[in-house]
């Protein structure tokens, strides 16, 4: 008897799709389908949205930070024109840096007082570092004089809007003042609202050119903070590395997964588990594959028998039955990543899942696909089917012809 792939492949369509006795079989098959397709669609739309958060996280942190930030532990620095310089010096990749000044203060507005965060901000450097004058949702950035442009979230808080008067409430301006110091109050006029796009940000934080917060504090020409910009594809954590080493105390040096890292590392901790288990899923419809072989070689066992006696190869029935098994693998991979790739598409541009900022930092649902964890995602669920089929497949050849065609 002449056996080809062909010939293979005929017989495997014919256990698959035949209507004669075996429809509970077939059924069974389809079930096996799915099972695969349902771990494949979970495991690639789950880790695509952590991915998404993580990946929406870093462009905030960025957007709003730079990639690395310099500051110092100390007093207010009087000479941000010599650090520039050695930044830059001791990092050649340093693209841009914007100085600043940051400090807590109280901020009262028409129906509330709220803890904030005011940074005094360069505005001819500030847009080549950060996202913030891209981020104003309403309103206008502050310009010369008493105006500042506040977190939108912060300014619900305290029912602000553009045009509105609120007082900013500095403490322990003037220094010396230790036996009675006197906090300073300075009413401003809202000029715009910013939502950076994460609520730690846009909860807390409110800006004003920085003269001027110089000016209202009483430190004219010094800064605590440097913005910095690095080039792409540079190595951020060895750039804040070399930038503490050469400054050394009291500066600090942070890339921008050090600003978050808590939060970061539950995020890729988070992925890990949940990974690991929705792979179960694939390993389960895994032994689903492995009943529903071991099924179709009882129900087909006669036909067998009887193309066995006929010169059918045992290598031949053996790729049958792992045709099979792969067949079933590759089907449900398919129509997994399929849907995977709509609801991710769905998420995508929509936004039509909405999450509570305070909680989850970010109120939609993000999404972000690593083509290369989908690729290993996808080969590990056919490789896992494969391994599945080769004990079915394996047991079928070494039964006897006679076995299958004896009469009971």
């Amino acid at each position: 008897m002449s056996i080809n792939s062909g010939t293979v492949r005929l017989i495997t369509k014919r256990f698959l799709i035949s209507k004669t006795t075996d429809g509970f079989l077939s059924f069974i098959s389809w079930v096996s389908v799915m099972g695969v397709a349902l771990g494949v669609f979970a495991l690639v739309v789950v880790t695509s949205v952590i991915n998404g958060f993580e990946g929406e996280l870093v462009r905030v942190i960025t957007s709003m930070n730079g990639d690395v930030i310099l500051y110092t532990r100390g007093s207010p620095l009087s000479y941000p024109e010599e650090v520039i310089s050695k930044i830059r010096k001791m990092a050649p990749e340093v693209e841009a840096v914007s100085p600043a000044f940051i400090g807590e203060l109280m901020v009262a507005g028409p129906d509330g007082t709220s803890g904030a965060v005011v940074e005094g901000i360069d505005l001819q450097s500030i847009g080549r570092v950060t996202e913030i004058p891209n981020r104003i949702v309403s309103g206008k950035m502050p310009s010369a004089g008493m105006e500042v442009a506040i977190g939108k979230t912060l300014a619900e808080k305290i029912g602000a809007s553009v045009g509105s008067s609120i007082r900013l409430i500095f403490p322990y301006v003037k220094e010396g003042e230790v036996s009675d110091p006197q906090p300073k109050v300075v009413e401003v006029v809202v000029s715009g609202l910013i939502q950076m796009g994460m609520y730690q940000y846009d909860s807390k934080f409110l800006f004003v050119q920085l003269q001027t917060l110089q000016k209202v504090i009483e430190k004219p020409g010094k800064v605590t903070t440097f913005h910095i910009r690095l080039k792409k594809g540079t190595d951020e954590k060895k750039v804040a590395h070399q930038l503490r080493e050469s400054f050394g105390y009291p500066f600090r040096a942070k890339y921008w997964g050090e600003l978050n890292k808590n939060l970061l590392y539950a995020i890729d901790l988070e992925k890990i588990v949940i990974s690991i288990i929705l792979t179960a899923i694939i390993i389960v419809a895994a032994f689903n594959v492995v009943s529903t072989l071991m099924m179709m070689i009882h129900d087909k066992g006669k036909e067998i028998s009887i193309l066995k006696a006929m010169g059918f190869p045992q290598k031949k029935v053996f790729q049958l039955f792992a045709g099979l098994g792969l067949w079933i693998g590759l089907t449900g991979v398919t129509l997994g990543s399929v849907g995977a790739f709509f609801a991710l598409w769905v998420l995508k541009y929509t936004h039509w899942i909405k999450l509570p900022s305070d909680i989850y930092y970010i109120d939609f649902l993000p999404v972000f696909i690593r083509w290369k964890e989908v690729s290993l995602i996808l080969v590990f669920a056919v490789l896992v089917c494969f391994i599945a089929t080769l004990y079915p497949s394996w047991s079928i050849t070494k039964k006897s012809p006679i076995d299958g065609i004896r009469f009971d």
